[in-house]
């Protein structure tokens, strides 16, 4: 298997750009600017960016244990962790510190609308969910926080952690990832289309919302897609034909553009998609430079710190435009800002703690 796959950075990139896209114009809304929010895709756009975000995790994570494994004869448990503590953990605690103590007391950076629960209502029992990697829980209980809302999808990956590596301890990993993903799918519709109660009501909606964020089964999908690469598998000779990346990608292009919203495994369809066209990408050799440039390569080594600070750069954005009466300037100056500080970030702090991950590779 490959260590090293192209083109997924400028995959990163466009995922967080899709993200980007989607919460400007629902901050524009917020602000009461003239804005796109109400359009079917802007309302699905930014969660499938999350999406993608997903099962690119779920591929390299699966694909990186299975490299290890076949040349260890095992899986270290303790390097993976320490490894994804180093990637994840600064960067995440850094902006809950400043979204929890900081921000609340800067009145530029105020929110208006009811999109957001404002910190100091339930500081002292939220922080517990978000100090402990169950920001997706804390979102459910306590509504979204300004500035942090975004680390759900980051606790959502910690907890994907914290089982997947386990898995690949033993021979039979295939078949307990397939057990996860049905077993996935089965409460999910239990709890959110047949009616039954499970538990009182507050432990089920709490329950439901939860599963809503836990997007195991995207990660799953992505995590399946790399077993089969692993193995060889007839299935991936088949999506390697000719023109099947083009396919995959034009479905998924028709389907995001028009807002498309399936009532049943609407995430999984769009996983499945974007996995088909992640592996033709990663693995496929007639497309391993489509994407590859030196711009969004960059910028996908950077997606975190886009994905966690693009918030701030949106609302300096946004008073900008109000300020000088020009609503142009809102992507221009959201995207040079975004860019700009995750730059900074990523060379002035992340990088710091990623030089150590080496050490337990």
């Amino acid at each position: 298997m490959k260590k090293f796959y192209p083109n997924l950075n400028s995959l990163r990139f466009i995922a967080a750009s899709l993200v980007i896209v989607s919460h400007v114009e629902l901050y524009k809304s917020l602000f009461g600017i003239e804005n796109l929010a109400n359009v079917p895709f802007f309302q699905i756009v930014g969660k499938l960016g999350v999406v993608l975000f997903f099962v690119l995790s779920g591929f390299l994570i699966t694909s990186l244990l299975l490299h290890e494994r076949e040349f260890k004869g095992t899986v270290s448990i303790k390097n993976f962790f320490i490894r994804r503590i180093l990637r994840i953990w600064p960067l995440y605690y850094l902006v809950i510190l400043l979204g929890f103590f900081v921000f609340p007391y800067i009145h530029f950076f105020d929110i208006p609308g009811t999109i957001f629960t404002h910190v100091l209502d339930h500081r002292s029992s939220s922080i517990i969910y978000y100090l402990t990697i169950f920001a997706n829980l804390g979102v459910v209980l306590f509504g979204e926080i300004a500035y942090t809302s975004q680390t759900w999808s980051i606790a959502t990956e910690e907890q994907f952690y914290l089982i997947w590596p386990f898995l690949f301890l033993k021979r039979k990993y295939f078949y307990f990832v397939i057990s996860i993903l049905l077993f996935y799918w089965i409460l999910s519709f239990i709890l959110n289309h047949t009616g039954i109660k499970l538990f009182s009501s507050f432990k089920q909606n709490a329950l439901t919302g939860f599963l809503s964020q836990f997007k195991i089964n995207c990660m799953a999908i992505g995590g399946v897609f790399a077993i089969l690469i692993y193995k060889k598998s007839f299935i991936i000779d088949i999506l390697f034909k000719k023109h099947v990346l083009l396919i995959a990608s034009l479905i998924a292009s028709v389907l995001i553009l028009f807002g498309v919203k399936f009532p049943y495994f609407h995430d999984d369809i769009y996983s499945f998609l974007f996995a088909v066209i992640i592996i033709n990408l990663a693995c496929n050799d007639r497309y391993s430079t489509l994407l590859e440039n030196k711009i969004t390569n960059y910028l996908g080594s950077i997606s975190y710190g886009i994905y966690m600070w693009h918030g701030i750069a949106i609302i300096i954005a946004l008073k900008a435009s109000i300020y000088f009466q020009m609503n142009w300037i809102i992507y221009p100056i959201t995207l040079i800002l975004t860019f700009l500080i995750s730059h900074i970030s990523y060379k002035y702090f992340e990088n710091y703690f990623l030089k150590l991950k080496s050490k337990f590779s």
